[in-house]
């Protein structure tokens, strides 16, 4: 077993320790327990291969689930608890850029007078706020509350915000207060993606801009939400999310471009690795985008130093330092789950089900690749909407070869746009391929039969539906003789 292998094995341990935190409650002394028995197997068997690496399966377990706990405890003792029903006045700083909705702007504060928590308030949209505005608010403190089984504040808590304002008096002190360089890279971050916004905007019809926006921007509730429930219900939605499509196409294409241009290629891969994490915070730092971004990093890292990129090992790593930052994410955010889940799909599952479409098909890997994120996300969706597309695959099989091709357009568009000309050339491509998605989703979205809604999903049923899928897995590797490099 090579050291990578062990610190893959690891990472798991690490996840594994995560979710069952996620869902019963461990003491201390439990943890501590665990993590002794990990540097036993560890110390005292080092020798023995399998005994140090069933060492090194505890602690990292272990480690996993004091970061849950950790975090819990502090969701619990968070001091915004204790105003809760209270009308109170303080000055706080915006530290997310404000998301706009049609009748509604919500912004995310950092109130001084607590040393951690924050609070999301919701302004009349009118009122504009800026990324790093200093302001002080008058209203009342608010406890999140659950409604229609959707634990609300565990929602919430994953992004540290535990209290809620609904418009409160709002005082400007001072525009863009930025305190360090970081938040006023941000800033100028989030003025060119506003650029970019009316860019789209202004070349596209409200309708297609919308799409091209989510896609391109990670802008949600700009779509109306007639539209947002079409794509939906035709089992598109993925398409207009932040992914790794995004990534491969600044990876694939951009490198090469700056090395053409005349850059030699360390020289290019730097360029092209900040445009990565550019991309990534001008996105919003969704969980998709960075998980997309940290497996494009490596990619490029892998490149760079010569060394083989395994895909495998790249989504788990993404998955450790991402819970490592948050552990929340695992159970509380469903597109971190659906943009894992959906990628480790097409990892495992893409040799199998490739070996048993006809060869004839048309788009064969295509459908493959359909099909195993849509196998692996399928009980997820269930799950958590209640709700599963009976027209997703050939929706998806008609849609997603074009996708790529917007993309790029839509990027250029994005770009080219500020200058006149060039945007007006760029939008009419872009807006034909739009209309045609469009197209289909209507179209598909008026089928009687395009959804079936479930309710009550158990919980026992996800787990079993993943144990079948995993069995059938590993009766074709042994019958087949597959090999996915761990």
């Amino acid at each position: 077993m090579t050291s990578s292998q062990l610190l893959f094995y690891g990472c798991l341990s690490f996840i594994a320790g995560i979710a069952i935190a996620s869902f019963w409650a461990f003491s201390q002394i439990i943890i501590l327990a665990v993590f002794i028995f990990g540097i036993f197997l560890f110390s005292v068997f080092f020798k023995s291969l399998p005994m140090r690496a069933a060492g090194v399966v505890f602690l990292c377990a272990a480690f996993g689930l004091w970061v849950y706990e950790a975090s819990e405890r502090t969701h619990a003792d968070n001091e915004l608890r204790r105003f809760y029903g209270e009308n109170v006045v303080f000055e706080a700083e915006v530290i997310k850029e404000p998301k706009e909705r049609p009748n509604s702007t919500q912004v995310t504060v950092k109130p001084d007078f607590v040393s951690s928590g924050n609070v999301l308030i919701t302004l009349d949209p009118r009122e504009k706020l800026s990324y790093g505005d200093r302001v002080t608010l008058t209203g009342i403190l608010q406890e999140p509350e659950s409604f229609d089984d959707f634990d609300y504040a565990a929602f919430l808590a994953k992004d540290g915000v535990y209290a809620l304002m609904k418009k409160p008096e709002v005082e400007i002190k001072k525009r863009e207060a930025y305190d360090h360089a970081g938040e006023r890279a941000m800033a100028a971050i989030f003025n060119l993606k506003a650029e970019f916004r009316d860019v789209l905007e202004q070349h596209l019809s409200p309708r297609f801009s919308s799409v091209m926006v989510e896609m391109l921007l990670g802008d949600k509730y700009v779509m109306s939400e007639g539209l947002a429930q079409d794509l939906n219900t035709t089992g598109l939605r993925h398409i207009i999310a932040i992914s790794g499509a995004h990534i491969a196409i600044l990876t694939m294409y951009v490198m090469p471009l700056f090395i053409w241009l005349g850059l030699w290629r360390q020289q290019a891969f730097y360029v092209t690795l900040v445009l990565v994490i550019f991309y990534v915070v001008l996105t919003g730092l969704q969980p998709s985008a960075v998980r997309a971004g940290l497996m494009g990093g490596m990619f490029l890292l892998g490149q760079h130093v010569g060394r083989q990129y395994v895909a495998l090992r790249a989504i788990i790593f993404a998955a450790t330092a991402m819970l490592l930052l948050n552990p929340f994410l695992l159970v509380r955010d469903v597109g971190f789950q659906l943009s894992f889940l959906a990628v480790f799909g097409m990892i495992v599952l893409f040799p199998m089900v490739l070996s048993f479409l006809p060869k004839k098909i048309p788009a064969r890997k295509l459908l493959a690749m359909t099909l195993t994120a849509q196998v692996f996300t399928l009980p997820i969706l269930i799950w958590d909407f209640g709700q599963v597309s009976l027209v997703s695959m050939i929706t998806n099989i008609l849609i997603v070869p074009v996708i790529p091709l917007l993309m790029g357009l839509g990027f250029l568009l994005m770009i080219g746009g500020l200058l006149q000309p060039v945007g007006f050339l760029l939008a009419f491509p872009v807006g034909v391929l739009v209309q045609y998605i469009l197209w289909i989703v209507d179209f598909f979205a008026d089928l009687p039969f395009a959804v079936a809604y479930t309710e009550n999903f158990p919980l026992l049923w996800l787990i079993l539906f993943y144990a079948v899928v995993a069995f059938f897995w590993w009766k074709f590797r042994r019958r087949h003789d597959t090999f996915i490099q761990w």
